[in-house]
């Protein structure tokens, strides 16, 4: 067989093959069509049964993720804590006040955390 024939061949059988598909997809579209209750409502068909999947996906799926993260951050915060504190080192280029906030002794910003954030002239408190 030369190789026309072979490409011929090739040819026919992927005809065949499209043709095969393209009318069973026609045929399962038109059954489909045909079905009671086949519309657009929330209740057509195959549709049915939607919320009661996102349901048991809600509780096997989306709570035991949210647990696992959970878990996951308190474990990794735990861990941040047991850290000791940077040394405190007083640079030049860093918590300058030029004016005082409006609030309090104006040194502390509006979400100060003694154990964290640094006065200019070092922690407020040593543990």
């Amino acid at each position: 067989a030369s190789h026309a024939d072979r490409k011929d061949e090739k040819d026919r059988k992927m005809a065949t093959m499209l043709n095969v598909l393209r009318r069973q997809f026609s045929t399962s579209v038109r059954a489909r069509a045909l079905k009671p209750g086949a519309g657009a409502g929330p209740t057509a068909g195959e549709h049915s049964g939607g919320m009661e999947m996102w349901k048991k996906m809600s509780i096997f799926v989306a709570l035991p993720a949210l647990v696992v993260c959970m878990l996951n951050a308190y474990l990794k915060e735990k861990e941040h804590h047991e850290h000791p504190r940077d040394e405190f080192v007083p640079y030049a280029h860093l918590r300058i006040r030029s004016k005082g906030f409006p609030w309090g002794d104006g040194v502390k910003s509006a979400f100060h955390n003694a154990h964290v954030n640094a006065l200019p002239d070092g922690y407020e408190e040593e543990h």
